[in-house]
């Protein structure tokens, strides 16, 4: 490794260089961080800054609990169809299933994708959109960005949309905009969470919901479609809302009263995703609650999340990896078919597990 640079570059370089030399070809575990820090004799915090920096790139994926992985997404790179994909996270959770499905289909159909990271930020998103316009992309694929809120890039769609560049919006759209779009049933989602409680004799149930995400509306909207046709009332105290910007703190060790005070009143939990149920499955057992006996928990995406721990979560499943392939199948259908807009929404299936059961209070 050079001198002249941060240790943290020269090692991203290396792993670059190994990756493009198909040393390390899509899909293969690169070393762990013990043995690039023991190879390099470099601390793991350097290893990790620059394996998270190549993650961000798009270079790498991570499966937690599996290990570090190279993007099936670089093979095709010198296919002439390229696509741009913007996800606002790509290397963890559902997301690599997704981009895994839009892979597939767009690699067999001679194309491949640029993609891009927003991190569920608008200025990030800007920046990528920025990015793509500056390549050759024949189209779009996209993430929504805080999609509950006003839009502040919706300048730079529509620069896509005079150069004839089809745009695809996932999970969701932005309010007043027109464009085609991909998304879960996420009203529905809410209601068969929600139901599943009150079929289990549930009548005290809480609510967690994410407020800058169209996901989090659609899901409190079945949620409250669920109380309305059992004849049960809504409590606002029983519904907490977080966002993007206060989703690390809102849910950590040092708000364990906040959340415990949320749920006193309460025989059972609709948690917004598997990452925040996670956190919340860590508070209450701190405080001696047990699942479900305790408390019932619900939960969406149906991700590695739901099973890492001895709770196996109840969930609404994502179809992930199907979603994905299905938005790819269908921006090849756009680009056939400029003049045509589409709008597809797919079932949500509830997955029972053992984080629900009887009310027993």
């Amino acid at each position: 490794m050079e001198h002249d640079k941060p240790k943290y570059q020269q090692l991203k370089e290396y792993l670059v260089n190994l990756i493009e030399s198909n040393a390390l070809p899509g899909g293969s575990k690169i070393p762990s961080e013990n043995e690039l820090a023991e190879k390099f004799r470099i601390s793991r915090h350097t290893v990790r800054r620059a394996i998270s920096e190549l993650v961000n790139e798009g270079i790498l994926t991570t499966s937690q609990g599996k290990g570090t992985f190279v993007n099936h997404v670089l093979r095709n790179n010198r296919q002439s169809l390229i696509i741009g994909v913007i996800t606002t996270y790509i290397g963890d959770y559902i997301f690599p299933s997704i981009i895994r499905g839009i892979d597939q289909v767009l690699s067999e159909n001679g194309c491949s994708i640029v993609l891009g990271c927003t991190n569920n930020q608008f200025d990030k998103e800007r920046q990528c959109l920025e990015n793509l316009l500056n390549q050759d992309i024949k189209g779009l694929i996209v993430e929504t960005t805080k999609s509950a809120l006003p839009n502040p890039n919706l300048d730079l769609y529509d620069e896509f949309k005079k150069r004839n560049i089809p745009v695809l919006f996932m999970h969701g759209s932005y309010k007043g905009y027109p464009a085609s779009s991909i998304y879960e049933d996420d009203v529905e989602a809410g209601y068969l969470a929600t139901r599943h409680l009150i079929e289990l004799g549930h009548r005290r149930i809480a609510g967690i919901f994410k407020i800058d995400d169209i996901q989090g509306h659609a899901r409190f909207e079945g949620f409250c479609r669920a109380h309305k046709e059992a004849g049960i009332g809504l409590n606002d105290k029983n519904v907490m809302w977080f966002d993007t910007g206060d989703m690390q703190y809102k849910f950590n060790r040092q708000s364990q009263d906040v959340i415990i005070e949320f749920l006193k009143d309460c025989t059972s939990l609709v948690c917004y995703n598997e990452q925040i149920s996670i956190k919340v499955i860590d508070i209450i057992r701190d405080r001696g609650i047990v699942i479900p006996k305790g408390l019932s928990l619900v939960s969406f995406d149906d991700s590695d999340l739901a099973v890492a721990s001895e709770v196996k979560m109840t969930t609404v499943a994502h179809p992930k990896e199907k979603l994905g392939i299905e938005a790819a199948n269908l921006m090849l259908r756009m680009i056939k078919e400029s003049d045509k807009s589409f709008k597809v929404r797919m079932t949500p299936k509830l997955v029972i597990r053992n984080s629900t059961g009887p009310v027993t209070v």
